[in-house]
């Protein structure tokens, strides 16, 4: 057996060692994160936002896109608003056009919802978030604003059947500014739901 004074005393040196509140191997195995500051990640997220969007946009214009994505998306639009507006009147639809009653109207390829979902998802994939966080933005937000554009067509083919004088209002400047307001409602009900704080700062 060892004296008792020896035994305290290499006690009091491994103290000494050790820092109080912190077990040995801790500050190896986790480094603290260095933080980044909130300026530098607002500029990081305009510039990625700026950049996706100049990208989206060019490949949305494109002669490629205007064949695989825009004139099939019209044409399923129309084809879709077909059983709903039936439930008001008489509907048909050919190609991108559509026929409620008496009134005609083409789906064109502006008012296909592209425009906003790629602006949603420029904001989505440039904030600085987890990629699990992201694909959980992708998968709610582009069904939700296919959503919104299909009930802005069909309102708007119901007010040219019924109330065609404000059909010129509701289509450029009602429904305009309301889906800028939802998309940026879905944006935000995505960024306080699925991303979490400290996602914010990633190292």
């Amino acid at each position: 057996m060892k004296p008792e004074s020896t035994t305290v005393s290499s006690h009091r040196r491994e103290k000494r060692r050790t820092k109080p509140g912190v077990p040995e191997g801790d500050s190896a195995a986790n480094p603290p994160r260095p933080r980044v500051s909130s300026t530098r990640l607002t500029w990081r997220f305009c510039v990625a936002f700026l950049v996706l969007i100049s990208l989206f946009s060019w490949a949305a214009s494109s002669r490629l896109s205007g064949v695989i994505l825009h004139e099939r998306l019209t044409g399923l639009l129309a084809m879709l608003s077909v059983p709903v507006l039936a439930l008001f009147g008489e509907a048909s639809a050919s190609g991108n056009s559509l026929s409620f009653n008496d009134f005609r109207a083409s789906i064109e390829g502006a008012c296909d919802g592209v425009q906003p979902t790629y602006i949603y998802l420029a904001a989505v994939l440039a904030f600085p978030s987890r990629w699990r966080a992201k694909g959980w933005g992708i998968l709610i937000g582009i069904p939700a604003i296919f959503l919104i554009n299909f009930a802005r067509i069909v309102t708007v083919m119901l007010c040219g059947a019924y109330w065609p004088d404000l059909f010129e209002r509701v289509h450029l400047y009602g429904w305009q500014a309301l889906v800028i307001a939802l998309t940026l409602a879905v944006w935000v009900f995505w960024a306080e739901v699925f991303v979490r704080p400290g996602d914010a700062a990633p190292a």
